[in-house]
């Protein structure tokens, strides 16, 4: 008898470590089923991977709310996702962002990010503290903060729009171009 409810303690375990594999391979729609009866999506939309076994999302994942993958196992995100919160993905093993749609900030803080899509649209604030990004996007746009501390970033696009303050200390960055499009303030200040 213990052998056998030892047994069924172990199936669900089992569904869910076996289940990221064929995640790529799921159509969206059994993919979101599998993650709410397992209870990563709560009633809001929200999708809450934080700690997760899943390696990936399928190609066209939509999600109402936010999508929290942080210190989860996703090294790679699927074309056409689309987040109607924020996105964080801080202490994963991410290394590029897609082409995507997020309606909140984005968090990719402590990650191994080199490349991001040109043309990217932040609703909120950009976190890229700590990451080995070397050159942000072109026509990058972000509503609110951009983090850049202790990132090798060397300058700044001149086609840039931030709505906040950008934060450049531990960069290498020596100057900021009075023309760029900065709503806040640049700290710490740096020479012009």
């Amino acid at each position: 008898m213990k052998a056998f409810f030892v047994g069924l303690c172990l199936l669900p375990i089992t569904m869910i470590v076996a289940y990221p594999a064929l995640a790529m391979n799921e159509p969206a729609s059994q993919f979101v089923q599998d993650l709410r009866f397992h209870g990563y999506i709560d009633n809001y939309g929200n999708v809450k991977l934080r700690f997760a076994p899943i390696t990936a999302l399928p190609a066209g994942f939509k999600t109402k709310g936010y999508l929290d993958i942080e210190a989860s196992d996703i090294v790679r995100l699927p074309r056409g996702l689309d987040v109607g919160g924020y996105f964080n993905a801080a202490n994963t093993a991410i290394r590029q962002l897609p082409r995507m749609k997020v309606g909140g900030y984005i968090n990719l803080t402590n990650t191994a990010i080199t490349r991001l899509p040109p043309n990217l649209v932040v609703r909120g604030d950009l976190s890229l503290v700590n990451t080995p990004l070397t050159q942000l996007p072109r026509r990058l746009f972000v509503e609110g903060n951009l983090y850049l501390t202790n990132s090798p970033i060397e300058s700044i696009p001149d086609d840039i729009y931030v709505g906040g303050n950008l934060y450049i200390r531990g960069t290498k960055i020596q100057s900021v171009s009075p023309d760029l499009r900065i709503e806040g303030q640049v700290l710490p200040s740096v020479n012009q």
